[in-house]
């Protein structure tokens, strides 16, 4: 069972202390105490039985650890990025909860169905933005925050490293690119189950560019 520690607002992959007592409670209790955690900032509870999981899923309810976004838009991984890391050249979790709330805001979490978005806040990488279906890299550039996207990468059925899309974006204008890539994709796709992966394999990089540079050469 994957518990994401990515709900509405909260920090990509943080939990409080009273949540992991609870957590390795429910893992003594339900998962042979064995607790497990992923790559994608997220924890696994193995070995649960299926007849324990109405009692679990209502104690992570009651913690605030059942969203259920696993593998969603907004099952973002991020690093610290600049709010916390010394390393960071620009910040990341602020861009992860702006993009997780504007998915939100339009409902669209549902309709867009699996789809992987990593953020890092500097070449360092620590956010894997290179294995995203979308990554995000933010960038100094002449003191001010800058944002390459990358399209296409996979960390699981097909690894491939993403490609960059072509210039990178101030921070206020992320979010806004990266949801004319959303809008590009349900455009395209043929039928709800087409991932956004899967749609830019078959149809290859061109439709998600012109989506995300309208006027070619404004962010040059």
């Amino acid at each position: 069972m994957t518990i994401t520690l990515k709900a509405p607002g909260a920090t990509p992959g943080d939990c409080t202390a009273e949540q992991m007592r609870l957590i390795a409670d429910l893992a003594e209790r339900h998962a042979h105490g064995d607790i497990r955690i992923a790559h994608d900032q997220n924890v696994v509870l193995p070995h649960v039985h299926r007849a324990e999981l109405p009692a679990l899923y209502a104690a992570l309810r009651a913690a605030g650890l059942a969203t259920a976004n696993a593998g969603r838009i907004t099952d973002i991984v991020a690093c610290p990025g600049m709010d916390f890391c010394t390393l960071a050249t620009a910040r990341s979790i602020p861009v992860a909860q702006e993009l997780a709330a504007y998915v939100r805001e339009r409902d669209l979490e549902d309709e867009i169905g699996a789809f992987d978005v990593r953020i890092s806040g500097c070449i360092n990488a620590c956010g894997h933005h290179h294995l995203g279906h979308v990554g995000i890299l933010g960038l100094d550039r002449a003191g001010v925050e800058n944002y390459q996207i990358t399209l296409g990468g996979d960390g699981y059925d097909q690894p491939a490293i993403g490609e960059r899309a072509g210039a990178g974006f101030p921070y206020d204008q992320v979010v806004p690119a990266v949801g004319r890539l959303i809008d590009a994709y349900l455009q395209v796709r043929e039928s709800p189950e087409e991932r956004f992966i899967d749609a830019l394999r078959r149809l290859g990089p061109a439709p998600f560019r012109a989506a995300l540079y309208p006027a070619e050469g404004a962010h040059a």
